[in-house]
């Protein structure tokens, strides 16, 4: 309620101050598109229109200056020769300067010349090298041009008639950038875990954004490539589902847009977090998945699947980022058991995180005899030893790449099922503290 209240606030300020509310579009690719409203009171005819405070990182190619009631642009301009001191010298080469040195002393003329390490000036007496070090300050006279301290839009507009215009001011900038950062807490016994997520923003653009209307895509954008070049933890786990939801997830094209549902500000060299997909029981499963071809014990690798459906998982179509997993311990402490990457996830797919490396559970694989006929066949007997040093059962898919020849699998030990063209799956269940042995024969078919 209270943020309802602020935001309407706001929002009438803003209007009674004829100041539209900024709006930013942010794209995984590390670009945003900016929107802008601001008003002008324009002459009949050629008028000029200038903005500071863009972006330092925009692209002048995508700039867009619009209006409902109409005009003409005639001429855009970006100007981005920000004045300092020497640019500042440069225009004053031939004009009288004051040259104040740190002893106060005073030394007038005209300049000559200047470099990093001195000044040349022309004075009533002759010719005075002045070293810059020593420099106090220098008194310059009124410039006669225009100096810009900030990166600066300009235009040149016709208009019908004169009056008070609503501008439409879009473009891309670059350094501004988001991806989700995921949390999920398992239970005792890696049944379900609680998932929830916060968007990292990141706005190295050089401008700020403020009370911002934010919007998020996800998705693989296409770019034209130019010729040449130019604690978070514990919140997580313990805030209220209940909460009123601050995102609003919805296709957009063939991408997933995700809208904040109060505006924000977005300062620039700011990294900010938004809190967006409360914590969510998710049914997980852990499965022990072996895939090496090597003769040596390996250790194999842990993995927590989920399917991203309404009955077992969100429901709603996940962005890309990290995700990290936690436990808690005997003392009730959290403690991280491994991370992993999550790619752009649709509603109703298979998730899988490899979370890390058993500790007690390894494999290895031996070929133990290999026979061929030449053009006929050839075959593998292929040897795998599942080794548990667990106090418990565990369960291990046994993943083979047999290849894309013209194959089968004769006499196998256990049970398996055909993934594809080139792959078989075993499920082995391994006894606690045992060995297992599973074996088969690889059949190829030359003719």
């Amino acid at each position: 309620m209270i943020t309802l209240l602020r935001t309407a606030f706001i929002a009438f300020i803003m209007i009674s101050m004829g100041i539209s509310q900024t709006q930013l579009t942010v794209y995984n690719h590390g670009q945003a598109l900016v929107k802008e409203q601001f008003t002008r009171q324009l002459t009949k005819g050629i008028s000029e229109i200038e903005i500071e405070k863009v972006a330092e990182t925009i692209n002048p190619s995508s700039v867009k200056l619009t209006s409902q009631q109409g005009l003409q642009v005639m001429e855009q301009n970006y100007r981005y020769d920000l004045v300092n001191q020497n640019k500042l010298l440069k225009k004053y080469l031939g004009a009288e300067l004051t040259v104040v040195l740190q002893n106060d002393k005073k030394t007038s003329g005209e300049l000559l010349s200047y470099d990093n390490t001195t000044l040349v000036l022309k004075t009533r007496t002759g010719t005075d090298i002045i070293q810059r070090s020593y420099v106090g300050s220098i008194k310059c006279p009124t410039p006669k041009e225009r100096l810009y301290v900030r990166p600066t839009l300009s235009w040149s507009v016709n208009t019908e008639q004169a009056g008070k215009y609503s501008l439409d001011l879009s473009y891309l900038a670059s350094g501004v950038s988001w991806q989700a950062e995921y949390v999920a807490v398992l239970n005792r016994d890696d049944t379900e875990m609680d998932l929830s997520s916060w968007i990292n923003l990141n706005n190295k653009s050089g401008k700020a954004y403020k009370n911002t209307k934010l919007k998020l895509v996800a998705g693989d954008l296409h770019q034209a490539q130019p010729e040449s070049n130019l604690d978070m933890v514990q919140s997580a786990r313990f805030m209220k589902a209940s909460m009123a939801p601050v995102m609003e997830e919805r296709g957009f094209f063939e991408y997933h847009l995700y809208e904040i549902a109060f505006p924000l500000d977005v300062n620039n060299m700011e990294e900010k977090q938004i809190q967006w997909l409360s914590p969510t029981l998710i049914k997980t499963a852990k499965r022990f998945v072996y895939e090496g071809r090597g003769n040596t014990f390996s250790n194999l690798p842990i993995k927590i699947m989920f399917t991203n459906d309404k009955a077992t998982g969100t429901g709603v179509a996940l962005p890309g980022g990290i995700v990290r997993l936690f436990k808690q311990d005997t003392d009730g402490a959290l403690e991280l058991v491994g991370e992993d990457n999550l790619k752009h996830t649709s509603k109703d797919d298979l998730v899988t995180f490899e979370v890390g490396k058993a500790f007690d559970v390894k494999g290895k694989r031996e070929v133990v005899d290999r026979r061929s006929k030449t053009n006929r066949y050839r075959e593998e007997d292929i040897r795998i030893t599942l080794a548990n040093r667990k106090d418990e059962s565990v369960e291990v898919d046994v993943i083979q790449h047999i290849g894309y020849d013209n194959w089968q699998i004769d006499n196998p030990s256990n049970s398996f099922d055909k993934l594809d063209a080139s792959r078989v799956k075993f499920t082995v269940p391994v006894a606690a503290n045992t060995e297992v042995v599973l074996t088969y024969t690889a059949h190829y078919n030359l003719r």
